[in-house]
């Protein structure tokens, strides 16, 4: 398995960790090796990429927002119902006290539309935003309320673009889709034209899910934003599977194509000069390392 080599002054992301919140919830929905009813605390991650070229800077993933009382009512009668408890964080003003205002932010990549990584998208006047044809038929099909689900999103659609991995027609034709294979993923897509930052097709957590493969030096280094695909680190290392509690049942829509994805980050994984990060990441975490304005060091 090869990921493209680079180009000649070839461009690449400086990539930053966000605090984006927390969640206390079951952990029987995440690895099957969960005892009972045991709860876990997961971190929630987000992510600044600044082009080396042009500078440009954008977010991957928004977190939990501040005022968690203004979410979706389907998403807070679900987590009521579960006994999950949610911290928020203000990414603007955690943007702003390492330099960078709000008005800065130029696109904004949700992974998917669970309240956990949707955060507050109105609060960047300047950005658009990029999310997958299967978050815009769950938007139509089941919001604003999205009764007994996850879902939480309050995007401007006017400056919203959701891309097509499905190669159907695009619901932004404005936006040029070329996705193509790209190591072990079958389909991706260079999201600036020059192989600094890649879309991933990730299927199997909810319609739409995308992760995001970026270079980060011009001779070699990677960092794979995996989102949701995997909530644990021991679902990669072999030491636990896909968890289904015995109430509320999988976190995964489509449980087989989440394996498949899966299986697909652990080849990943083992590649040389590539840095895996799940949206939970509890050893990135601990290892409290590449948060902003500080930069994840590349491999």
């Amino acid at each position: 398995m090869s990921l493209p080599p680079p180009a000649k002054d070839q461009a690449y992301c400086d990539v930053s960790a966000l605090d984006a919140g927390n969640i206390n919830m079951l952990l029987g929905q995440l690895v099957d090796v969960a005892v009972g009813d045991e709860m876990t605390d997961l971190p929630v991650l987000s992510f600044l990429l600044r082009h080396s070229r042009t500078g440009d800077i954008l977010l991957f993933d928004l977190g939990i927002r501040p005022d968690v009382e203004n979410y979706s009512a389907g998403a807070l009668e679900l987590t009521r119902k579960m006994g999950m408890t949610l911290q928020g964080r203000d990414i603007p003003a955690a943007l702003e006290r390492g330099g960078v205002s709000r008005a800065d932010v130029k696109r904004v990549v949700l992974s998917h539309i669970h309240f956990d990584h949707t955060g507050y998208p109105r609060a960047f006047p300047n950005a658009t935003f990029i999310l997958a044809n299967g978050a815009l038929k769950i938007i139509e099909e089941k919001g604003p309320v999205y009764d007994n689900s996850f879902y939480a999103v309050d995007v401007p659609l006017e400056r919203t673009v959701f891309v097509n991995p499905e190669l159907e027609v695009p619901a932004s034709p404005a936006m040029k889709e070329e996705w193509a294979p790209l190591g072990p993923f079958p389909r991706a897509l260079d999201l600036y034209g020059d192989g600094s930052l890649y879309l991933v097709d990730a299927p199997g957590h909810i319609p739409g899910h995308l992760n995001a493969l970026a270079r980060t030096s011009a001779d070699g280094g990677w960092v794979y934003l995996g989102a949701d695909s995997a909530h644990d680190w021991r679902l990669l290392t072999g030491e636990a599977g896909i968890g289904c509690h015995h109430v509320w049942g999988c976190v995964h829509e489509d449980r087989g194509k989440a394996e498949e994805t899966i299986e697909r980050m652990k080849v990943l994984a083992g590649t040389p000069r590539v840095r895996v990060l799940l949206g939970h990441d509890k050893p990135f975490v601990k290892e409290g390392k590449g948060y902003w304005p500080d930069r994840i060091e590349s491999l």
